[in-house]
Protein backbone atom coordinates (compact mmCIF):
# COMPACT_ATOMS: atom_id res chain seq x y z
CA UNK A 1 0.00 0.00 0.00
CA UNK A 2 1.33 3.20 -0.90
CA UNK A 3 2.78 5.60 2.13
CA UNK A 4 0.34 9.08 2.36
CA UNK A 5 1.64 11.58 3.71
CA UNK A 6 0.94 15.34 5.27
CA UNK A 7 1.15 17.63 2.17
CA UNK A 8 3.43 20.09 4.26
CA UNK A 9 5.76 16.67 5.30
CA UNK A 10 5.73 15.71 1.49
CA UNK A 11 6.72 19.43 0.12
CA UNK A 12 9.40 19.33 3.16
CA UNK A 13 10.88 16.62 1.12
CA UNK A 14 10.79 17.88 -1.76
CA UNK A 15 12.60 21.30 -0.94
CA UNK A 16 14.92 19.38 1.10
CA UNK A 17 15.87 16.60 -2.31
CA UNK A 18 16.14 19.58 -4.93
CA UNK A 19 17.76 22.11 -2.40
CA UNK A 20 20.35 18.59 -2.19
CA UNK A 21 20.69 18.39 -6.07
CA UNK A 22 21.20 21.49 -7.08
CA UNK A 23 24.04 22.17 -4.46
CA UNK A 24 25.15 18.96 -5.73
CA UNK A 25 24.44 18.62 -9.29
CA UNK A 26 23.94 22.38 -9.90
CA UNK A 27 20.28 24.01 -10.79
CA UNK A 28 20.38 24.05 -14.61
CA UNK A 29 21.89 20.30 -14.30
CA UNK A 30 18.86 19.54 -12.51
CA UNK A 31 15.85 18.58 -13.79
CA UNK A 32 12.71 17.28 -12.04
CA UNK A 33 13.16 13.71 -12.92
CA UNK A 34 16.33 13.90 -11.04
CA UNK A 35 14.31 15.17 -8.32
CA UNK A 36 11.60 12.41 -8.63
CA UNK A 37 14.07 9.74 -8.80
CA UNK A 38 16.08 11.26 -5.58
CA UNK A 39 12.27 10.50 -3.72
CA UNK A 40 10.95 7.84 -5.44
CA UNK A 41 7.83 8.96 -5.89
CA UNK A 42 5.82 9.53 -8.98
CA UNK A 43 6.53 12.91 -11.69
CA UNK A 44 2.22 13.25 -10.78
CA UNK A 45 2.92 13.24 -6.70
CA UNK A 46 6.02 16.22 -7.82
CA UNK A 47 3.21 18.17 -9.55
CA UNK A 48 0.69 17.80 -7.47
CA UNK A 49 2.64 19.72 -4.87
CA UNK A 50 5.11 22.09 -7.56
CA UNK A 51 4.19 23.77 -10.99
CA UNK A 52 7.93 23.68 -11.87
CA UNK A 53 11.40 23.21 -10.93
CA UNK A 54 11.36 27.28 -10.50
CA UNK A 55 8.25 26.75 -8.29
CA UNK A 56 10.53 24.17 -5.64
CA UNK A 57 13.24 27.16 -5.83
CA UNK A 58 10.68 30.11 -4.93
CA UNK A 59 9.68 28.09 -1.71
CA UNK A 60 13.09 27.27 -1.05
CA UNK A 61 13.70 30.92 -1.17
CA UNK A 62 10.44 31.89 0.45
CA UNK A 63 11.25 29.41 3.55
CA UNK A 64 14.76 30.96 3.87
CA UNK A 65 12.91 34.35 4.28
CA UNK A 66 9.96 33.17 6.98
CA UNK A 67 12.33 33.63 10.07
CA UNK A 68 13.28 37.29 9.21
CA UNK A 69 9.51 38.24 8.49
CA UNK A 70 8.15 36.85 11.17
CA UNK A 71 10.64 38.55 13.47
CA UNK A 72 9.85 41.55 11.65
CA UNK A 73 6.28 41.26 12.67
CA UNK A 74 6.87 40.51 16.59
CA UNK A 75 9.17 43.48 16.51
CA UNK A 76 6.09 45.67 14.84
CA UNK A 77 3.24 44.87 16.76
CA UNK A 78 5.85 44.50 20.41
CA UNK A 79 4.01 47.16 22.55
CA UNK A 80 6.58 47.64 24.72
CA UNK A 81 9.05 49.48 22.21
CA UNK A 82 8.98 53.10 21.12
CA UNK A 83 8.45 53.31 16.69
CA UNK A 84 12.44 54.25 17.30
CA UNK A 85 13.28 51.36 19.06
CA UNK A 86 10.85 49.58 16.47
CA UNK A 87 12.74 50.98 13.49
CA UNK A 88 16.34 50.58 14.62
CA UNK A 89 15.13 46.59 15.03
CA UNK A 90 13.65 46.41 12.12
CA UNK A 91 16.51 47.19 10.02
CA UNK A 92 19.02 45.02 11.71
CA UNK A 93 16.92 42.13 11.81
CA UNK A 94 16.83 42.44 7.88
CA UNK A 95 20.99 42.19 8.29
CA UNK A 96 22.16 38.18 9.15
CA UNK A 97 25.66 38.63 11.30
CA UNK A 98 25.69 34.53 10.91
CA UNK A 99 27.93 32.83 8.61
CA UNK A 100 26.02 31.79 5.51
CA UNK A 101 24.75 27.85 4.83
CA UNK A 102 26.87 27.02 1.73
CA UNK A 103 23.43 25.97 0.29
CA UNK A 104 21.77 29.25 0.79
CA UNK A 105 24.41 31.23 -0.57
CA UNK A 106 24.24 29.17 -3.84
CA UNK A 107 20.32 29.67 -3.44
CA UNK A 108 20.86 33.16 -3.51
CA UNK A 109 23.61 33.41 -6.48
CA UNK A 110 20.80 30.64 -9.05
CA UNK A 111 17.37 33.23 -7.79
CA UNK A 112 19.93 36.44 -9.05
CA UNK A 113 21.27 35.15 -12.32
CA UNK A 114 19.82 36.76 -15.57
CA UNK A 115 17.98 33.25 -16.53
CA UNK A 116 15.91 34.01 -13.04
CA UNK A 117 14.99 37.40 -13.25
CA UNK A 118 11.42 37.15 -13.34
CA UNK A 119 11.54 34.79 -10.52
CA UNK A 120 13.79 36.95 -8.54
CA UNK A 121 11.55 40.13 -9.33
CA UNK A 122 8.52 37.60 -7.77
CA UNK A 123 10.36 37.37 -4.66
CA UNK A 124 11.00 40.81 -4.24
CA UNK A 125 7.58 41.81 -4.71
CA UNK A 126 6.13 39.42 -1.72
CA UNK A 127 9.09 40.63 0.64
CA UNK A 128 7.90 44.46 -0.29
CA UNK A 129 4.22 43.56 0.49
CA UNK A 130 4.64 41.93 3.62
CA UNK A 131 7.21 44.70 4.62
CA UNK A 132 5.22 47.53 3.38
CA UNK A 133 2.26 46.64 5.91
CA UNK A 134 4.81 46.76 9.36
CA UNK A 135 6.54 49.75 8.02
CA UNK A 136 3.12 51.41 7.35
CA UNK A 137 2.68 50.64 10.86
CA UNK A 138 5.47 51.60 12.95
CA UNK A 139 5.55 54.77 10.42
CA UNK A 140 1.74 55.60 12.19
CA UNK A 141 3.00 54.59 15.27
CA UNK A 142 5.76 57.29 15.55
CA UNK A 143 3.56 59.39 14.20
CA UNK A 144 1.20 59.13 16.79
CA UNK A 145 3.90 59.11 19.36
CA UNK A 146 4.85 62.72 18.34
CA UNK A 147 8.52 62.01 17.10
CA UNK A 148 7.82 61.51 13.27
CA UNK A 149 6.01 63.89 10.57
CA UNK A 150 4.85 61.95 7.84
CA UNK A 151 2.03 63.23 6.24
CA UNK A 152 1.63 60.22 3.66
CA UNK A 153 2.18 57.03 6.17
CA UNK A 154 1.41 54.67 3.88
CA UNK A 155 2.55 55.61 0.35
CA UNK A 156 6.41 56.94 2.29
CA UNK A 157 6.30 53.25 3.47
CA UNK A 158 5.70 51.55 -0.20
CA UNK A 159 8.59 54.17 -1.35
CA UNK A 160 10.97 52.48 1.17
CA UNK A 161 10.36 48.91 1.40
CA UNK A 162 10.60 48.98 -2.79
CA UNK A 163 14.00 50.19 -3.00
CA UNK A 164 15.08 48.93 0.26
CA UNK A 165 14.01 45.47 -1.13
CA UNK A 166 15.44 45.63 -4.24
CA UNK A 167 18.48 47.10 -3.86
CA UNK A 168 19.74 44.65 -1.06
CA UNK A 169 18.49 42.37 -2.78
CA UNK A 170 19.87 42.70 -6.39
CA UNK A 171 23.76 41.85 -6.92
CA UNK A 172 23.98 44.63 -9.37
CA UNK A 173 24.23 47.10 -6.87
CA UNK A 174 26.35 45.59 -4.33
CA UNK A 175 28.12 42.95 -6.51
CA UNK A 176 27.40 40.65 -3.20
CA UNK A 177 30.32 42.37 -1.67
CA UNK A 178 29.88 42.51 2.22
CA UNK A 179 31.43 46.60 2.02
CA UNK A 180 29.52 48.02 -0.88
CA UNK A 181 26.19 46.62 0.82
CA UNK A 182 26.98 48.17 4.45
CA UNK A 183 27.22 51.56 2.05
CA UNK A 184 23.88 50.90 0.92
CA UNK A 185 22.62 50.07 4.15
CA UNK A 186 23.78 53.39 5.80
CA UNK A 187 22.47 55.28 3.15
CA UNK A 188 19.58 54.07 3.70
CA UNK A 189 19.48 55.03 7.17
CA UNK A 190 20.51 57.98 6.01
CA UNK A 191 17.35 58.79 4.10
CA UNK A 192 15.38 57.61 6.98
CA UNK A 193 17.03 60.19 9.06
CA UNK A 194 16.05 62.63 6.66
CA UNK A 195 12.44 61.84 5.91
CA UNK A 196 10.52 60.53 8.50
CA UNK A 197 10.90 64.38 10.43
CA UNK A 198 12.30 62.98 13.88
CA UNK A 199 13.28 65.09 16.35
CA UNK A 200 16.46 63.53 17.00
CA UNK A 201 18.52 61.40 14.86
CA UNK A 202 16.85 57.75 14.72
CA UNK A 203 20.79 56.46 13.87
CA UNK A 204 24.51 57.32 14.31
CA UNK A 205 25.44 58.98 11.01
Amino acid sequence: MREVKDVEVRKSEIIAAAKELFFNKGYEQTTTQDIVDALKISRGLLYYHFNSKEDILFWIVERQAEPMLAKLKIITYDESLSAKEKITDFLNSTVNTEPPDPKDSLVQDIVQSPENSFLMDKICHKLVYTMFGYFTHIINQGNNEGIFDVRYPEELSAFFMTAFSFVMNDSFFHQNNPDIATKYFMAFKDLLNQTLGSKEPLFEA
